[in-house]
C-alpha cells in the first residue's frame, strides 16, 4: 500500500488556481487494486487540480492502450482507452462520498489520493464486451486452439427431442377461444 503514497496529492500548500499532474500507468499501477480488470497497459493520466477557497476541482483524463483478456479466447487483448471526468471535493464533518462526482473531505484533510479515481476511470472507459476484431473477411481473430476446445465443450440443444407438455395444449385452446 506504500505504493499508493505516489497517487497522493497535497493541497494545502498550493495557491489557489489550476495545477496539472501527470501520470505514466502500467503493470505496476495495477497491481496495486485486488483482481483487477486490466493487468498491464500503457496509459497517460493527466489530474488537473483548480482550487479555489471552497471547492477543489479535479478534471481527469485518461488515454492509452489497456491489455486484458478477451471474453471469448482469453489471449491477451489491446484496448484502445481514452476517457475525461470530473470529481469535486468538498469539505465537511466527515468523510463522504454522496454522489460518483462529489467527495467530502474532512475538515483539516491536506491530501488525496487519486489511484482509485484513476483506476475508475480507466476502467469505465473499456467496452462491455472485450473480443477480439474480426480480420477483414469477417473471421474472428481469437486464439483458434482455444475456439476448437470451446466448440468440443459446446452443447447443442435439440428441439425436436424436447417433449411439449400437454397442459400447455389445453391453455393455447383456451386463449384461443378468448380472443
Amino acid at each position: 500500500m506504500d505504493k499508493l503514497k505516489d497517487y497522493n496529492i497535497s493541497f494545502s500548500g498550493l495557491k489557489e488556481g489550476k495545477h496539472l499532474f501527470e501520470y505514466e500507468i502500467g503493470a505496476s499501477f495495477f497491481e496495486l487494486f485486488e483482481n483487477p480488470l486490466i493487468e498491464k497497459g500503457s496509459i497517460k493520466a493527466e489530474v488537473e487540480l483548480n482550487k479555489s477557497s471552497a471547492l477543489l476541482t479535479l478534471d481527469f483524463k485518461v488515454k492509452g492502450d489497456a491489455v486484458t483478456s478477451c471474453d471469448k479466447c482469453l489471449d491477451d487483448l489491446s484496448i484502445p482507452i481514452e476517457n475525461e471526468g470530473k470529481v469535486y471535493i468538498k469539505f465537511g464533518e466527515e468523510y463522504d462520498e454522496p454522489t460518483e462526482e462529489i467527495i467530502v473531505l474532512q475538515h483539516g484533510e491536506h491530501e488525496i489520493n487519486v489511484a482509485q479515481l484513476i483506476y475508475e476511470f480507466i476502467c469505465i472507459s473499456l467496452p462491455i464486451r472485450q473480443v477480439h476484431p474480426e480480420d477483414e473477411n469477417g473471421n474472428l481473430t481469437c486464439n483458434p486452439e482455444m475456439l476448437m476446445k470451446l466448440d468440443e465443450y459446446l452443447v447443442e440443444e435439440d428441439e425436436d427431442e424436447e417433449e411439449i407438455d400437454p397442459r400447455w395444449d389445453d391453455l393455447n385452446k383456451l386463449l384461443g377461444n378468448i380472443n
